[in-house]
């Protein structure tokens, strides 16, 4: 399904323009300010030394209307100063229409932009779609793991615009947006500039009085839409019922969370061995100064061993390495071509592009190794998972 044209905030601010009469107004401006230059020349050209030129009477028509009046230039003649008195109430009229109008187009664009109906311009932005009970906590989240100063989060959801400027004062230290809108629908993430966003996280949306009933079936729509839009942009989504992992794999999303997953396994241990999950809870709590992290492998310790690795970074940033993400990259058509280009790699490329399916699946797997041995050797494709209270 092809991306739709994302609509431009450009074109939107010139249909205000045209419907408030702003070039109507301004066009009426510019032939009054013309006609009283020309007529203050026929004037005054020839009597009054102020006037020596044409540019002389037009910017003593420019100064006139905007009420600066210098006085360096002041008509002599009877019909001149008449000529003087038109325009002046004219342009008094006239800028004052113009002032406005341009004015008013602010205000309706700021008051658009309050109701999350403007367009967004951001470039590398997370979209958070949906709202629910959890989604300040993950904001909260994502701020205290991204290492960032100042992040960039458009959220699109139906919130009334009370709770949306609560939010927007709760938040007002970072580049924090709203758009008001369905998040299944293109046009809205068109919106959102999707196209340009760092990734989308899709919860179990309740905004806008929505039931839970069909929260899975909305955020799979939103994954399809998403992915069809912009492939590359990495999703994860929230799921109520396992029983809908499936059709969202098919979605293509990238990371699935279910909610309560782990409940039964999470009682189990608070029996057999008390205390666990209140570690479990506690890495997962915005107010524990540990955090999980991912951090890529240094170039040097490429080729060495876990317990290397894991040595530096005890000695280095007093982390604890736990797990190894190993990712593993799909499979693409210029992984079965030769080198040689043939002509027969040319026409399988030829086919699979007239095609225009991807029927490779270019979706990266992850693998986690938890408790790796010491060791095991590292490679590119490996990243480590530690436990800190800042980024390595």
């Amino acid at each position: 399904m092809p991306a739709k044209s994302k609509p431009s905030s450009r074109r939107t601010f010139f249909f205000i323009l045209k419907r408030e009469r702003f070039f109507y107004i301004l066009g009426v401006t510019l032939v009054i300010l013309l006609g009283g230059a020309v007529a203050l020349y026929l004037t005054e050209f020839g009597v009054n030394k102020g006037v020596g030129n044409f540019f002389d009477s037009i910017y003593w028509a420019v100064i006139s209307m905007t009420t600066a009046g210098y006085g360096d230039i002041a008509p002599i003649t009877a019909a001149g100063r008449i000529v003087a008195i038109i325009v002046v109430l004219s342009g008094l009229l006239m800028f004052s229409m113009v002032t406005a109008t341009v004015a008013s187009v602010f205000v309706e664009k700021k008051i658009r932009e309050g109701k999350g109906l403007e367009t967004v311009k951001s470039k590398e932005h997370i979209v958070l779609c949906g709202w629910n009970t959890n989604a300040e906590e993950f904001i909260e989240g994502l701020f205290r793991s991204m290492a960032v100063k100042k992040l960039s989060l458009v959220l699109v959801n139906e919130l009334s615009e009370e709770e949306v400027e609560s939010l927007k004062y709760k938040y007002r230290d970072q580049d924090f947006r709203f758009l008001r809108g369905d998040f299944t629908r293109e046009d809205v993430l068109a919106r959102a500039n999707i196209l340009k966003a760092r990734s989308a996280i899709l919860l179990a949306d309740t905004s806008g009085q929505r039931s839970l009933e069909k929260a899975d079936e909305r955020t799979i729509l939103a994954t399809l839409a998403i992915k069809s839009m912009a492939p590359e942009v990495k999703t994860c989504a929230e799921l109520l019922n396992p029983e809908n992992k499936q059709h969202l794999l098919r979605a293509n999303v990238d990371e699935i969370v279910l909610r309560g997953e782990h409940i039964g396994s999470l009682l189990a241990g608070a029996t057999v061995s008390p205390g666990i999950p209140r570690v479990i809870s506690s890495l997962l709590s915005p107010e524990e100064e540990n955090n999980l992290w991912k951090v890529e492998i240094p170039e040097r310790f490429v080729g060495k061993t876990v317990a290397e690795l894991a040595a530096h970074l005890k000695e280095k940033s007093h982390a604890l390495l736990i797990a190894l993400l190993r990712e593993r990259k799909g499979l693409v058509l210029d992984d079965i071509l030769t080198d040689d280009m043939s002509a027969i790699d040319q026409f399988i490329k030829r086919k699979f592009e007239e095609a225009e399916k991807d029927l490779f699946g270019k979706k990266d797997r992850v693998l986690v190794i938890l408790n790796p041995p010491d060791h095991t050797i590292l490679t590119h494709e490996h990243s480590a998972v530690v436990i800190a209270r800042t980024r390595p």
